[in-house]
């Protein structure tokens, strides 16, 4: 190998890729700051489990994919020391990195490097047939994936090359000892005549070397300019990935006059959101199970990203130049800058309105997400710029916000009603009972939908009948927010939110019982934000304990339609963990045949009612609850058992709109578990 020729090929192909890579992190100094870096050993375990031991591609569902990356990857990382040996090799001869020659290290590493340039080929192989001949519904077959993988099979056969061809030239190297796929070739390459003497032997190992660095040093600098720059992203990406608890959204400091009311604007984004868009691998696993692209919405989390990420790009010369602006210290220099921006919209023209109020917030897109991209967060950021800036929003939510605003409830009716459900069950208030033991925060469903009521009142009956000390608040309560809050009007749910917070340290609330998943994790996950913590326990975790205790002794047998399939709520499961609860409350009333959905717990449907959509119109594509409810009745079941007020609204809907209320029924695990106790 030519000294010169080297030397030249790393300058230039450094120079060129140290520039590309500036100048694609340059607009991330323009976004707005987001602290990343607390925690550095919860941070440090994350890498150890999310980038090295790449467990998001072990999940069942896509076991065979998520193999063969893998495959690709750990081959990356041990090959690439290789490759750095191979170019010291072109300056010293036999050249090595420390510990990596003729030693029990050296001699092992060698071992692993053929068994994971082995694991590359294959793998790029099993890649390649998957995306052509058996590619899943949530990734597209896209031309430059597949060159991609072209390109990283042939640098691998050209170290496997020069490797092989090194060994007939040097038969007694070091490297033969271990070498395994080296000596196989080499075999083969003797079968065909390429012998020591042959001097087509030395050109091939020539072809092997330059063909390998030639290849790998331009792979190198195409990466800031395709989706496989996540490759250099998605260390630091998964480094400073959030660490807040998974229902939890960002709160917005309505004091500091400098706060954004949202996000309009690409550089309106955190700097860690635009990461996350240069991390997306365009793997399709976060649309793989979206509730609103399954059912035609024109929302694909995937695309959200992918769009977004093109926009950054196409701003990039603007915010690069107003990032050095920074850099010098000169802000209005840098506004000015960001302002002559005259292309395409944000909202509107990159990413339609339709898109972001399709959004159901159930979290399966960055649940699945293997580089935990925050694609939830990033659509309430826009909701909030839409909600708070613009004042647009659909026409329905009109209601919503007034009922709120007004009535303290979403349903619009006299908030002075909120407690005359329980009237006559004799339930206490914190004045009539001071030394209470639980809240039970009933909520806005539980007070308000004639169909949840059934629930609320079963609920308490439960109590009464295990001796639970609670009370409810009745007409102090007020709406918990959340709704209001995914739908972008954070003003409104920091008025709801302070105003319970009021009410609970008036009363002493120290635990909280809820029926709501959705009341449930914003009470427990996002109230703490504003300065007070509880004890918030769902109702069906009550159930559990009390019957676990004894408190509801033997039961009828189950009286219901047919078979029952529990439908997992997202709030409670997918945000909260709380899957095997549910079940064990269905599997204790006797006689229950318990069957489950195809896609439940993890990778359980949403009904179609979270981040605020139970309250719009849904006019475009499949309705997600008649989605849902074929995939529950295609079980077998005649029961749908919930543990969620909007689960039930919504899948009771679904089976009235298919007039099947005869053959079919919707129930809360409460009223089942009192159905069995009744008249025991």
């Amino acid at each position: 190998m030519n000294p010169v020729a080297m030397g030249l090929l790393l300058f230039i192909s450094l120079s060129v890729f140290t520039f590309s890579v500036v100048r694609r992190f340059l607009p991330l100094f323009v976004m707005q700051p987001d602290v990343r870096w607390d925690n550095p050993k919860e941070r440090v375990v994350g890498i150890l489990k999310y980038f090295f031991g790449q467990l998001r591609f072990l999940r069942s569902f896509e076991r065979v994919h998520g193999i063969a990356h893998i495959m690709i990857f750990w081959g990356a990382v041990v090959v690439t020391l290789s490759t750095i040996q191979m170019a010291g090799r072109g300056f010293v001869p036999d050249w090595h990195l420390p510990g990596l020659g003729d030693t029990g290290l050296g001699l092992t590493y060698i071992f692993f490097k053929d068994l994971f340039t082995l694991s590359i080929m294959t793998g790029c192989t099993m890649a390649f047939v998957n995306r052509v001949f058996f590619r899943p519904s949530r990734m597209i077959l896209s031309l430059e994936a597949l060159v991609i993988l072209n390109w990283i099979f042939w640098m691998m056969a050209m170290d496997l090359l020069y490797e092989s061809a090194q060994l007939v030239l040097s038969p007694e190297h070091y490297e033969a000892k271990a070498a395994f796929l080296g000596v196989f070739v080499k075999q083969i390459l003797i079968f065909f005549g390429h012998t020591a003497d042959a001097p087509l032997t030395a050109r091939l190992h020539s072809i092997g070397s330059w063909g390998h660095l030639i290849l790998g040093l331009s792979f190198l600098n195409y990466l800031p300019y395709c989706k496989q720059f996540h490759e250099i992203t998605s260390l630091p990406s998964l480094y400073m990935r959030s660490l807040k608890k998974k229902g939890e959204l960002t709160p917005q400091d309505l004091e500091d006059e400098d706060t954004l009311f949202g996000v309009g604007k690409i550089e309106e984004f955190s700097w860690k959101r635009g990461m996350d868009m240069y991390s997306c691998a365009e793997c399709g696993r976060c649309r793989a199970n979206c509730p609103a692209f399954l059912t035609d919405k024109p929302l694909s989390p995937m695309h959200l990203i992918m769009d977004e990420r093109d926009h950054l790009k196409k701003k990039t010369n603007l915010m690069g130049r107003a990032a050095i602006h920074k850099f010098k210290k000169e802000p209005e220099k840098e506004a000015a800058l960001l302002e002559q921006w005259d292309g395409e919209s944000l909202i509107g023209n990159v990413i339609s309105e339709e898109a972001i109020w399709s959004c159901t917030t159930c979290g399966h897109c960055t649940s699945n997400c293997p580089l935990m991209i925050e694609h939830v967060d990033n659509i309430i950021d826009m909701r909030r710029h839409l909600v708070q800036v613009e004042s647009r929003f659909p026409k329905e939510l009109t209601q919503f916000f007034k009922g709120c605003e007004n009535l303290s409830n979403p349903w619009g009716l006299a908030s002075n009603t909120r407690g005359d459900w329980f009237k006559e069950l004799g339930v206490q208030t914190p004045e009539e009972n001071p030394d209470f033991e639980y809240l039970f925060y009933v909520g806005c469903a539980g007070s308000f939908d004639d169909r949840y009521k059934k629930v609320t009142i079963a609920f308490t009956k439960l109590l009464q009948k295990a001796g639970v000390n609670f009370v409810c608040l009745g007409d102090n309560e007020m709406c918990c927010g959340e709704t209001a809050r995914r739908l972008g009007n954070e003003y409104l749910a920091q008025h709801m939110i302070n105003f319970n917070l009021e009410m609970f340290d008036t009363v002493g609330v120290k635990k909280i019982i809820t029926a709501c998943p959705h009341c449930f994790n914003t009470l427990k996950n996002e109230y703490p934000q504003f300065g007070k913590s509880f004890e918030v326990i769902h109702h069906t975790e009550l159930i559990r304990e009390l019957t676990r205790k004894g408190a509801f002794k033997g039961g009828k047998k189950f009286s219901g339609k047919g078979p029952v399939v529990y439908h997992d709520s997202c709030y409670l499961g997918r945000y909260n963990d709380l899957y095997d609860i549910p079940r064990d409350i269905a599997r204790f009333v006797p006689g229950v045949k318990l069957v489950e959905a195809e896609r439940r717990e993890r990778t359980s449907f949403c009904c179609g009612a979270g981040g605020g959509r139970m309250w719009m119109e849904e006019n475009i594509g499949k309705r997600i609850n008649a989605e849902r409810f074929e995939q529950l009745s295609a079980t077998g079941a005649k029961t749908i058992a919930t543990a969620c007020p909007y689960c039930m609204i919504m899948l009771d809907d679904a089976m009235k709109e298919k007039g099947l209320e005869e053959e079919y029924e919707v129930v809360d695990l409460a009223q089942m578990m009192l159905k069995s106790i009744e008249n025991e």
